[in-house]
């Protein structure tokens, strides 16, 4: 296992490549839009109030700026998260090109074939309290369970970018950015499969057919009720770590019958 940058990441023998494309979901949401608005201000006898044009072709407008600005990120060179080769696999710990790049921080971990002992499906189902009661959050990951323990220096790596700087906003709180890769244990690396390509089920197919894998696990997160105080604090510290920041800042104010801003002001403070 070794880290390297991005320019010695082989071009050649990557026999499939893993990315976001969240662009996907904005295209739909641009296209149906455009219907809409087209059929709106097609005439159709009776004058249509401005209004009822107006509205879906601002959306339009916005979703398409999104999109284009989705696109530009789609065709950088960090927008991977697996380059999948015969010899291993190569991971990017910089996938999420919506967050600035951690300078310093470790771009890339290599994986070698013979260091892996299963690649495996893992679904979370979350509950969290609301103002109106609870929602729920669904989670894919994929887990790469390593035959050794993985080196000290990806655990540091993984809380350089996640601490990088160029997250925090004017009055110092973190941005809420998802990082896509985290260590569950010394043994697993775990990669979140939020709006990647090829799917959920494609992808799992593709390392089944390459790699030793377990059953789909599927796991209920300790609901919030249950957990003690110390529980708790703990959870929200694990939610800000892996960038789910609204969700620990929500669960915080709630805890300690504070504002949101006080809550992200105290968590920043102590966590980064």
């Amino acid at each position: 296992m070794q880290f390297l940058a991005y320019s010695e990441v082989p071009e050649t023998g990557i026999g499939q490549v893993f990315k976001n494309a969240a662009w996907r979901g904005l295209l739909w949401v641009t296209v149906i839009m455009a219907v809409i608005t087209a059929y709106t201000a097609i005439p159709k006898g009776e004058p249509t109030n401005p209004v009822l044009i107006a509205v879906p072709g601002t959306v339009t407008l916005l979703a398409g700026l999104l999109l284009l600005w989705r696109l530009r990120q789609a065709l950088g060179r960090r927008n991977w998260l697996i380059k999948a080769a015969d010899n291993g696999l190569y991971i990017n710990l910089q996938s999420n090109t919506g967050a600035p790049l951690a300078e310093g921080a470790p771009e890339v971990f290599f994986v070698p074939r013979e260091a892996i002992a299963s690649i495996s499906r893992v679904r979370e189902l979350r509950t969290l309290p609301d103002r109106h009661g609870r929602y729920k959050n669904h989670y894919t990951y994929f887990d790469v369970a390593l035959r050794n323990a993985a080196p000290d220096q990806l655990l540091v790596g993984l809380a350089q970018i996640r601490r990088n700087p160029r997250l925090r906003s004017g009055i110092g709180i973190r941005r809420d950015i998802v990082g896509a890769v985290r260590l569950h244990d010394r043994h697993t690396i775990r990669l979140v499969w939020d709006w990647m390509a090829p799917r959920e089920l494609a992808a799992a197919q593709w390392f089944e057919a390459r790699y030793p894998s377990k059953p789909l696990e599927k796991v209920n997160a300790p609901g919030w009720q249950d957990l003690s105080q110390a529980a708790r604090e703990t959870y929200i510290d694990t939610l800000w770590e892996w960038g789910h920041v609204q969700d620990a800042v929500h669960l915080s104010s709630l805890l300690h019958n504070t504002s949101p801003r006080k809550a992200a002001m105290d968590l920043a403070d102590r966590l980064g």
